[in-house]
């Protein structure tokens, strides 16, 4: 059985504020008295600590002091890094046992689920680019979409079109050295872990 991975990231991306806060209090509890890890419980009572400053500095935020706002960034950034190390500890001790690691309050990384095959990209559009000879393609966004397919060619299509391709991750791709004057076909699929493609209904744009 593969070994769980402990979650060692509390930056801004993951929580806002007040949910790392929270999570600093899950974790004090989680490890103190924890009879798995009793290495670990000066670390509980040092996160309180770390957690009760940056608390006091939260509620504090009101007063609009740039003061108060550079200390709470440095008391956030003091807690996410006790977190942090405190996380890669866990990991060592508990040797990639989930039933071990939830018992402290952190949490572990969960195996993406494969999604299967994606929706077709709704809504696509193309519209003159910035500059002549362009298109400037876009579409909704498909969740779970890692890359976006993009394939067009000399309208109107047929069986023998030679279709041309480029991806982006972005939901626009601004295709250039079109011919102007000339229409092209336009399809757009989403790409995932899946290796089929819905494309989309062609639409066909004149090049300015």
């Amino acid at each position: 059985m593969a070994k769980a991975k402990v979650i060692v990231d509390y930056s801004t991306n993951r929580y806002s504020d007040i949910e790392l806060s929270n999570k600093a209090d899950t974790v004090v509890t989680g490890l103190t008295d924890n009879p798995a890890f009793p290495t670990l419980a000066s670390k509980a009572t040092e996160i309180k600590a770390v957690n009760d400053n940056f608390r006091s500095l939260l509620a504090r935020m009101a007063e609009g002091s740039k003061q108060v706002t550079l200390e709470k960034k440095d008391a956030r950034i003091s807690l996410e890094n006790l977190l942090g190390s405190t996380a890669v500890k866990v990991q060592d001790l508990s040797g990639g046992e989930e039933l071990l690691i939830n018992t402290t309050g952190f949490d572990v990384k969960r195996k993406p689920i494969p999604v299967g095959e994606l929706e077709c990209p709704e809504k696509v559009k193309a519209n003159p680019g910035s500059s002549r000879g362009t298109l400037e393609v876009t579409w909704e966004v498909v969740p779970n979409a890692y890359i976006y397919e993009l394939k067009y060619t000399e309208a109107p299509s047929s069986d023998d079109s030679k279709w041309i391709q480029t991806s982006n991750t972005k939901r626009k791709i601004v295709i250039d050295g079109l011919t102007r004057g000339k229409a092209y076909a336009i399809q757009v699929a989403a790409a995932g872990s899946d290796p089929r493609r819905v494309w989309s209904d062609e639409i066909i744009s004149f090049v300015m």
